[in-house]
């Protein structure tokens, strides 16, 4: 099956560029640009020329950085997950490989579940040890999606080492609405994929969780786990509305993108 984004990162003469760059409808991509913070790492926006995924959708995507390079993938806006009584399921799989010197962060856009749509993403992973991999997994309820409409939501995270040994397999399944009175509609979960994070992670635990508030109609929840077999680390988020997520979200990639969560690394004392 063609992959309808496949796309090589590297590091070249201090910068990170595209050394591999193919895309196909649905997807589409503009240029590379430098970040503002860390000039050497590259910046890319992938857009969903279509909008939204319908039922019976397949798309596939390829993601390296190598070299020494650090990139940065995000997608634009929310993309709508449509759906039909009896519609087939949507699918979204996407590999990532991370070599040993090299930076990523994939803040994909958030799907929004709209009634009857049944949609299923599972994302591989492979962080070589010594590079650092930062990826957002989120999913937002429609305001319309409503028990009786509800057709199913899973998303699965499989880590793997270099030789292919499986790591850490994260799952989430959701097959109906909340039922709590005034629950969360819309939820994430940042993976930070590393070896050697625990002593950075367990530091930055209390700042993370402390993001988690309650006002009124505005509601977030934040909790920290590790993955087993030092494979990294997860940070739940669930929040009242769409709006709310992506404000989480961005606070906790401010904390844990790679560069942070590196420089905060090579700051540590050695015993």
């Amino acid at each position: 099956m063609t992959a309808a984004l496949d796309l090589t990162f590297a590091g070249v003469g201090g910068r990170t560029v595209l050394t591999r760059r193919r895309y196909r409808w649905p997807l589409l991509i503009g240029r590379v640009f430098p970040d503002s913070v860390h000039p050497a790492t590259g910046s890319v926006t992938v857009q969903n020329s279509a909008g939204t995924v319908i039922p019976g959708d397949i798309v596939t995507q390829r993601i390296a950085v190598i070299d020494g390079g650090s990139a940065i993938v995000r997608g634009q806006g929310a993309t709508t997950v449509a759906g039909i009584p009896g519609g087939a399921e949507a699918l979204e799989q996407t590999v990532l490989r991370v070599d040993a010197t090299s930076r990523l962060l994939l803040d994909a856009a958030p799907r929004i579940l709209t009634p009857h749509a049944r949609y299923r993403q599972r994302t591989e992973v492979c962080v070589a040890p010594g590079g650092r991999a930062v990826l957002v997994d989120a999913v937002v309820l429609h305001p319309d999606l409503t028990d009786p409409l509800f057709g199913g939501y899973r998303s699965d995270v499989v880590i793997t080492a270099p030789d292919g040994t499986l790591l850490a397999l994260d799952a989430q399944h959701l097959d109906a609405t909340p039922r709590v009175r005034r629950a969360p509609t819309a939820f994430a979960t940042v993976y930070v994929v590393g070896t050697g994070l625990d002593t950075v992670l367990t530091s930055r635990t209390p700042e993370l969780e402390a993001l988690s508030v309650l006002t009124g109609d505005r509601r977030t929840y934040v909790g920290v786990s590790d993955l087993p077999n030092d494979a990294g680390w997860a940070v739940r988020i669930a929040a009242s509305d769409g709006g709310v997520l992506r404000t989480a979200v961005a606070a906790v990639t401010a904390q844990v993108g790679p560069e942070r969560v590196v420089a905060h690394a090579h700051a540590e004392p050695r015993a």
